[in-house]
C-alpha cells in the first residue's frame, strides 16, 4: 500500500505512515489507527442548547469511509472517544454506517468519553478494552498514566495535539499534528469538531503538522 502526501517512519523496525486524514497506518500489519472521533458531540451540544453543526457527524463518517476504502485495513484501532456522550440519534447513524463494513474488525481502546453501555458496542460488533499490547507497542487513550512504561512505544490520542505556525504576513495557523518520539506516538483527533491542544517540538520529539491535506515535518528544537 502506497500513500501520497504522507510521512513514513520506521519505529522499532516497524513501518508507519502518518496520513493527512489524521490517522496512522501500520504497514507491517495493515492496521489503521485513529483516535478521538467524538461522534455524537454535536448532537450532545445541540441538546444542551449550544449551537453546533448538524452535519458534522455524517461528515466524519464519510471521511472514515473514504479512508477505509483507500487503505483496506485488516483491523481498525480507535484509541478512545469514539462516541462523545450518552446515546443519541448520531449513535444510530454510526450503527447504520457499521452495516457497510460488517466484516471489519474494530477495536476500541476506551477513552474518558466512552460511557455507553456495553450492549451498544456489542450491537455494533466492536471489541472494547482499556489498553492493548501488541509486540513492542502499547495502545491507550491517554498516555499520562503510562509514563512508567519504558519497554514499549506508547500510541495514544486524547490531547488533540496541535501546533501554531506563522503564515504569510502576520497570519498564524493552528493546525492538527502528530507528535512522535521513540517512546510515544500521539495522534491528532480524527473528529472535526474537537479543538486543539497546542504543543511544541522538543529535544526528543518531532511534530508533524497537517497542512492542506498533506503531512509535513518540523525540525526538532531543544526544549
Amino acid at each position: 500500500m502506497s500513500f501520497k502526501d504522507t510521512i513514513k517512519l520506521n519505529i522499532r523496525n516497524q513501518q508507519f505512515s502518518l496520513l493527512p486524514q489524521k490517522a496512522l497506518f501500520w504497514a507491517d500489519n495493515e492496521y489503521l489507527i485513529l483516535s478521538d472521533l467524538h461522534l455524537g458531540k454535536t448532537g450532545h451540544f445541540r441538546k444542551s442548547g449550544i449551537a453546533a453543526p448538524g452535519s458534522a457527524n455524517l461528515k466524519n463518517l464519510d471521511r472514515l469511509s473514504k479512508l477505509i476504502d483507500s487503505t483496506e485495513p485488516e483491523k481498525l484501532f480507535v484509541l478512545g472517544d469514539l462516541f462523545h456522550s450518552s446515546a443519541n440519534r448520531e449513535w444510530f447513524q454510526f450503527e447504520k454506517w457499521r452495516q457497510i463494513y460488517p466484516d471489519l474488525n474494530i477495536l476500541l481502546v476506551s477513552g474518558n468519553h466512552d460511557q455507553l453501555h456495553d450492549s451498544f458496542y456489542q450491537s455494533a460488533n466492536i471489541d472494547v478494552t482499556n489498553r492493548y499490547v501488541f509486540d513492542d507497542f502499547l495502545f491507550v487513550h491517554d498516555s499520562a498514566d503510562m509514563k512508567e512504561e519504558i519497554s514499549r512505544t506508547i500510541v495514544s490520542g486524547h490531547i488533540h495535539p496541535g501546533v501554531k505556525l506563522k503564515g504569510k504576513g502576520r497570519q498564524k495557523l493552528r493546525l492538527p499534528c502528530f507528535s512522535v518520539s521513540d517512546r510515544e506516538i500521539v495522534l491528532p483527533a480524527f473528529g472535526e469538531f474537537t479543538g486543539l491542544h497546542l504543543i511544541q517540538p522538543g529535544r526528543h520529539r518531532q511534530i508533524f503538522p497537517i497542512v492542506e491535506n498533506r503531512v509535513i515535518s518540523l525540525e526538532s528544537t531543544t526544549e
